[in-house]
């Protein structure tokens, strides 16, 4: 009798009515930290995990985040983000009530965290050694804090105010709050500093003229940024590129970054009808 169960089993197998079992898929873990600003200004680091599986894109356990509850707990006081290990909804905490302190010390580059998993309407913690919360590189701070920086919109300022005079200087400039100093910030406070330098403007004409500053209203003291137009149009569409020289502080302390953004750019598009005039003069 046992001898005919085995002839089927085999039978069935060599037909491919009856495979093997497949083994599981190994759990992967994708982990980077995340440095999070504190209401008080403080910085501090979450490591944050997100449990794939290996297999193929859209189907289950396809390269797909995997879903074990995490976004159903609720976090305690002194939770992290909740995140999948083996299986169970876990994150780090500051919590560590009741556990004792480890009595080793962390090796160089790694520090004791205590990881709390939840399994139904029970919990675990334990410590566990990771890889620290060590600052993200400067140049990555600065990137950051550079793409922080906000432009403001630039709106132009010109007189005549109307329309242009062939023959007459207009003066050209920025109205106020279109080209001031702008700061941005990355998360562990590493400033970026950008400061009014020049502005480029393009006339619609086939002229161009480069000013240090905004420019000035017309009747300032002082040389403004004009130009003069020759021919008479109906509209000459120009451009005025803002540029600001961008440096970096840490706490008030202007710090080197080899490769940051050293320039901030801002281009606005602006418009003007240019007229003939005639001045008749009598005895």
């Amino acid at each position: 009798m046992l001898r005919r169960l085995i002839l089927l089993l085999a039978a069935l197998v060599a037909a491919g009515l009856l495979l093997p079992a497949a083994p599981a898929a190994a759990e992967e873990k994708s982990c980077y930290t995340k440095a999070v600003k504190a209401p008080d200004g403080s910085i501090h680091y979450e490591l944050v995990c997100v449990g794939t599986t290996p297999g193929t894109p859209g189907t289950p356990g396809g390269g797909q985040p995997e879903d074990c509850g995490q976004d159903e707990v609720t976090p305690g006081p002194g939770d992290g983000a909740y995140f999948c290990s083996g299986g169970r909804p876990c994150a780090y905490t500051t919590n560590v009530v009741p556990l004792a302190m480890p009595a080793t010390e962390p090796p160089e580059g790694q520090e004791w965290k205590v990881l709390i998993c939840h399994n139904g309407g029970t919990y675990t913690k334990e410590w566990v050694l990771t890889n620290g919360t060590r600052p993200r590189p400067l140049i990555v701070q600065a990137e950051e804090a550079y793409g922080n920086l906000a432009a403001p919109t630039g709106v132009v300022r010109h007189s005549p105010d109307v329309r242009g005079i062939v023959g007459l200087p207009t003066w050209l400039w920025l109205a106020p709050g279109s080209f001031g100093a702008l700061q941005g910030s990355s998360a562990e406070g590493l400033v970026a500093v950008a400061e009014p330098g020049r502005t480029t403007w393009t006339t619609g004409d086939g002229g161009s003229l480069t000013c240090q500053g905004g420019g000035t209203p017309y009747g300032s003291p002082g040389a403004g940024c004009t130009h003069t137009y020759r021919r008479a149009a109906a509209r000459y569409d120009g451009t005025v590129t803002r540029t600001w020289a961008v440096h970096y502080e840490v706490n008030g302390a202007t710090v080197d970054i080899p490769g940051a953004p050293a320039t901030l750019t801002a281009a606005t598009a602006w418009a003007l009808g240019v007229a003939e005039a005639q001045v008749v003069t009598g005895d």
